[in-house]
């Protein structure tokens, strides 16, 4: 099996002032088989590895605190003709923007022009939402009605309608379509992937639902058809935050399982470690999960099991 650990840094604690080579046996020591660099500087790659670790960076592609600084005309539109909120740190762009998606690009070639990795995955790869709440709390809206997405969307469909009757007169083809600009952003980088590093793995961290929740909101909502990315992806990694999503641990198990079934890849899911809580409820949650997975699991972060306690010692004794 495959244990994995988002959010490493080389100053959280019990690893600050550590040589790579030394964190690398201490990350093994939790319990981790592979870490995600934020920056992986040459040294810490060659050193996490010399451990024994698989070294993974992500990508956040349509989303970004500079997003509407650097690109004013990147924000979306919602179906009312307002610009889309931004929701605590959530800043989304479009997937439809050519500088944002030239920009992101070019984020990847500068990944892989360094030090070669075992994967790189994407994030926020999907039209807006902010999914990470209580099903009683989410803020899902239609997007983008914004003149460059209606102008592609004319151009490539043939179909040229106001903005406001799109959604009656044709959704299916509407949102076929915005789940075709995904995928076709994830097709350009796992072709540059693989041409640099044909061994790499290309995951996606998608968000955590199945086709039937919120009326078919992970392909009319976010674009993420599955099915459609399969081809393109190696690795799915469903973000099941049971905590922050307001379900219960075996919830976990039933998106994995979903994805799994619908892309016929590899799936690891990634479960909540944020906050410590019960050490019996974080087992049940990650066991949940890695049963339905393909045999690889991953925690965010790695902070939340690299102290010692109880959650700490359910990831060193999980096994598939």
């Amino acid at each position: 099996m495959t244990k994995l650990g988002y959010g490493f840094d080389a100053d959280l604690p019990g690893f600050a002032g550590l040589d790579p080579e030394t964190a690398g046996e201490r990350l093994r020591a939790v319990g981790f088989d592979g870490v995600f660099l934020h920056t992986p500087a040459p040294a810490w790659v060659d050193g996490l590895r010399a451990a024994g670790l698989r070294i993974y960076e992500s990508i956040g592609v349509f989303a970004g605190a500079d997003v509407w600084q650097r690109f004013p005309d990147a924000r979306p539109v919602m179906a009312n003709g307002d610009p889309a909120p931004q929701e605590d740190w959530y800043t989304p762009g479009l997937p439809t923007h050519p500088a944002l998606r030239a920009d992101r690009l070019a984020k990847l070639q500068g990944v892989l022009a360094g030090a070669p990795l075992d994967g790189v995955w994407l994030d926020f790869i999907r039209w807006p939402a902010r999914w990470e709440r209580h099903p009683d709390k989410l803020n899902l809206y239609h997007s983008s009605f914004d003149p460059l997405t209606l102008r592609q969307f004319r151009q490539d469909t043939g179909i040229d309608l106001p903005a406001g009757r799109i959604l009656g007169a044709a959704a299916e083809t509407w949102f076929a379509w915005r789940c075709e600009q995904v995928a076709s952003f994830v097709q350009e980088a796992r072709a540059l992937l693989k041409r640099r590093w044909p061994g790499a793995l290309l995951g996606v961290f998608t968000v955590p639902w199945t086709g039937d929740d919120f009326d078919g909101a992970l392909t009319r909502i976010v674009g993420q058809d599955i099915a459609r990315l399969a081809s393109h992806v190696d690795v799915f990694s469903p973000m099941v935050y049971h905590r922050l999503c307001g379900r219960d641990p075996a919830w976990t198990g039933a998106v994995t399982a979903w994805v799994r079934a619908q892309s016929d890849r590899e799936v690891w899911p990634i479960v909540e470690a944020i906050d410590p809580y019960p050490a019996d409820e974080f087992e049940a949650a990650c066991r949940s999960a890695l049963a339905a997975s393909s045999g690889g699991v991953m925690v965010f972060k790695v902070a939340g099991v690299a102290a010692d306690g109880g959650m700490g010692e359910v990831w060193q004794g999980l096994s598939y």
